[in-house]
């Protein structure tokens, strides 16, 4: 019979195993500490988006030869001396420089101008729904989607990898699926927010539990659409000695746990509920 010691030190194993067990996507958030986070420095990529409040460098080499700093005003322009005020804000970087190039082209005669980001403006942006911390906060120009869920804590117990919404105007102008991120190598996340976006972290959907047979058992958020080999790719596929032919699921049913045999042909049309359990042998 065991001791009353024994049975402490069994249970106390089994909580630090459910403690240590997470939805799979957890820790790409616990990780991602702040060093991580973008700091005030140039984004030299073209496609960055040109606000008020970014800071451009100018270099003229030629009949006139010159380096300054212009702010992006209030009105999205800046005032070179001898060009005249251009309008830059909602241009990406790239067109930008086109443009400042082409008007001192126009203006001086044997003059060539080079353009870089000096410094990037800082935007606030609101994260609400299942987040740990929602509210308002204050980025800079290159932060993402991501960055944004990570100043707010990242995603509670309640709340969607899945179904991240970015919000501009009051329209839903993507959605955000981590694990695309996390298994698919998806850049979708890297858009640039702008000052009066929200991101919304939606309620999950259903949790299931691959326990065995499988490269990397874990708990993994489906959505309503995804079936069983769905959740065997997200746990990184059958392990080398699996049985694919004994595969079972278990369910509770009214309370009750019932025990749900799976042929292997048909995992692609086999839906998951809330609270599955997947073995495979």
């Amino acid at each position: 019979k065991d001791s009353d010691d024994d049975k402490s030190k069994d249970k106390k194993d089994i909580d630090s195993e459910d403690n240590e067990r997470s939805v799979f996507g957890k820790k790409f958030f616990d990780t991602m500490q702040s060093s991580f986070m973008p700091i005030n420095e140039p984004n030299f990529d073209g496609s960055y988006v040109l606000d008020f409040g970014d800071v451009l460098e100018i270099q003229f080499i030629g009949q006139v030869d010159s380096l300054e700093s212009y702010e992006l005003k209030r009105d999205g322009s800046i005032n070179v001396p001898d060009i005249g005020k251009i309008l830059l804000a909602g241009l990406t970087l790239k067109d930008a420089s086109n443009l400042v190039k082409a008007k001192t082209e126009n203006t001086f005669i044997g003059t060539e101008a080079f353009i870089s980001l000096k410094n990037v403006r800082d935007i606030r942006v609101v994260v609400a729904g299942n987040a740990y911390n929602p509210g308002i906060y204050t980025l800079n120009g290159n932060s993402n989607i991501l960055h944004a869920i990570t100043m707010a804590g990242g995603i509670d117990d309640f709340g969607s990898y899945r179904n991240i919404d970015l919000i501009r105007n009051n329209e839903i102008i993507e959605t955000l699926d981590v694990y695309d991120v996390l298994l698919r190598g998806s850049t979708s996340f890297a858009k640039s927010l702008r000052s009066g976006d929200s991101i919304l972290v939606n309620p999950r959907k259903k949790l299931v539990t691959v326990e065995s047979g499988v490269l990397r058992p874990g708990i993994y958020e489906l959505d309503d659409d995804e079936n069983i080999e769905d959740l065997i790719f997200f746990a990184n596929g059958l392990d080398l000695h699996s049985d694919s032919e004994e595969m079972f699921i278990k369910r509770i049913n009214k309370g009750k746990s019932i025990k749900l045999n799976i042929n292997y042909e048909d995992i692609d049309s086999t839906l998951l509920k809330n609270g599955d359990s997947l073995f495979i042998r």
